[in-house]
């Protein structure tokens, strides 16, 4: 019953220290994303998308450590020898609330992230069309102009001749 109870409280301790551990690197991920998605720099090499993934990931893993400690707790409660209190079992049904919260959180930031990036490559791809077929276009309106052009000074000499 001891050790049931100490390692239920190590696992409380544990899911406190993870929670808070999101809750600060959620806001890093959130501010990160904020400050990415409102600026140019969204091409897929850049080493602030680099930066934006390394935070997500990071926050993934601890997401799915916390959850671990929750399904550890849950199944701690489980025990037959001892059964659970109230207040063990409202601890428990907060942590998982906590859980959702964040876990909800970060998927709304992470899809917003995502709508970001594909509206930047959409757009680049639209601007690299755009800048592509000037480039082929205006090659041949060049052309057209020059030719316009010396058209106009034969048509000048030969004014001159006569």
């Amino acid at each position: 019953m001891a050790s049931s109870a100490s390692r239920y409280d190590n696992l409380r301790k544990q899911s406190h220290t993870l929670e808070s551990l999101v809750q600060s690197k959620l806001s890093a991920y959130a501010r990160l994303a904020s400050t990415v998605t409102r600026s140019a720099d969204l091409e897929a090499g850049s080493s602030s998308i680099d930066r934006l993934r390394d935070a997500e990931n990071e926050v993934e893993g601890l997401i799915d450590k916390l959850r671990e400690t929750h399904e550890e707790m849950a199944a701690q409660l489980n025990d037959a020898t001892s059964p659970p209190s109230q207040s063990m079992l409202h601890a428990v049904q907060r942590h998982r609330d906590v859980l959702q919260d964040y876990t909800r959180d970060f998927g709304r930031t992470k899809t917003n992230v995502q709508a970001a990036l594909d509206k930047a490559n959409l757009l680049g791809d639209v601007r690299n069309d755009i800048n592509s077929y000037k480039a082929a276009h205006s090659s041949v309106t060049d052309a057209l102009l020059d030719e316009r052009g010396r058209i106009d000074s034969s048509h000048r000499m030969i004014d001159e001749t006569l």
